[in-house]
């Protein structure tokens, strides 16, 4: 039996209409009724109120609900872990970097000065994108892709030897093209 029938057969041995068990849980009776249908699921909090209401176990509530099961897991995985906010503060220093670097030098691609702060803050935005769980593949790629070519364009800017520009060109092709393929297998 799920979560939801077992919600829905608590509240009527109780003859309780979906009205007063919302009021008894202050919430809406259309949340009542999507819990009963299965269109959502209380979150852990309600679960707990919904438990101590109809006297029951959490065992007797949630037990073989594997769906339920499921959502909650990865709710709790959702919750902001301490690599979490590192990545939010990496991406936040990469914008602040690109920015102040782009107003203390003119802008202009093959200025050195100008492509260090870029290339800079590019990196330490793909770098935090990269340990923020639940960032969209293609966001992480494209910053990826972005941090490439800036590397690339910072290199020729340089004026480097034509071997060091090729063969630096070739590693970061190499890097891109790994760390890519580790991305999408994840």
């Amino acid at each position: 039996m799920d979560l939801g029938s077992r919600i829905k057969e608590a509240r009527e041995r109780s003859n309780w209409s979906q009205d007063e068990l919302a009021e008894k849980m202050n919430i809406s009776r259309q949340a009542i009724s999507k819990w009963e249908t299965g269109k959502s699921y209380p979150d852990i909090e309600k679960i707990l109120k919904l438990s101590d209401i109809f006297n029951l176990s959490l065992d007797e509530l949630v037990k073989g609900d594997k769906t339920f099961q499921e959502n909650l897991i990865k709710e709790s995985r959702m919750t902001m872990s301490g690599l979490t906010i590192l990545g939010y503060v990496l991406v936040a220093l990469g914008v602040i970097v690109s920015i102040w670097g782009s107003a203390q030098f003119p802008f202009n691609f093959m200025n050195s000065e100008f492509m260090s702060f870029i290339v800079g803050g590019l990196v330490l935005i793909t770098a935090g994108l990269a340990i923020i769980h639940g960032v969209p593949t293609w966001l992480l790629l494209g910053a990826l892709f972005l941090t490439a070519v800036a590397t690339i364009i910072y290199m020729v800017g340089m004026h480097m030897e034509l071997f060091v520009l090729l063969s630096g060109i070739v590693v970061i092709l190499g890097l891109g093209w790994w760390l890519a393929t580790l991305i999408l297998k994840s």
